[in-house]
């Protein structure tokens, strides 16, 4: 019975939420070539203590960011590059986010046009009447862009999320398993 005791012990320290509340995370998206995102522990708190740096996909350190006390972040970008956004506690907690280059340009391709990409926070600005294909394609992204946003933060923040019933149900197995490993211990020594 001891044994099942320290067992119980240590899965229950280890599923306990405040052992993983301080799993660290950080979420990153694009507007134009704006990169804005939070930095957060998982349950939703801000990690408005964290350091936030930025680099290239060289790996060169582009910009060191303090989150506000909401955990948000912005840096507007200058290179149509890969970035890796990574927020540091100080304290051993580290989370990566990357930023495709394709996100911040509007165009899925290894190469991107760096002149849209120093145009305005729009990007293409047309100087015709009538927007050219690339100027509304890359409009119609920024916008779906905007109205997917919050749908994705709410869907890691649900994913980074650890469910009481998830909790006990893990609980309720190790149980059963501890108490049919008793009764086949209890049975092995009547029958010996």
């Amino acid at each position: 019975m001891a044994r099942f005791s320290i067992l119980l012990t240590i899965v229950l320290s280890l599923v306990s939420p405040s052992s993983q509340a301080h799993l660290l995370k950080v979420f990153a998206f694009t507007e134009g070539n704006r990169i804005d995102g939070t930095t957060y522990f998982v349950g939703g708190s801000p990690a408005s203590g964290a350091s936030v740096e930025v680099m290239g996909a060289n790996g060169l350190l582009l910009a060191t960011l303090v989150p506000n006390s909401a955990g948000e972040f912005s840096y507007e970008a200058k290179s149509p590059e890969d970035h890796v956004v990574v927020a540091n506690t100080g304290d051993g907690h580290v989370a990566r986010w990357t930023v495709p280059a394709f996100e911040l340009t509007g165009k899925n391709t290894q190469q991107a046009d760096t002149d849209t990409f120093n145009a305005p926070s729009s990007f293409a600005e047309s100087t015709s009447a009538e927007p050219s294909n690339d100027a509304l394609a890359i409009l119609v992204e920024q916008s779906v862009a905007r109205q997917i946003r919050p749908l994705r933060e709410q869907l890691i923040a649900y994913e980074d999320r650890v469910r009481l019933r998830d909790i006990v149900g893990g609980i309720g197995y190790i149980i059963g398993l501890c108490g049919l490993a008793i009764w086949l211990q209890q049975r092995h020594r009547s029958g010996s």
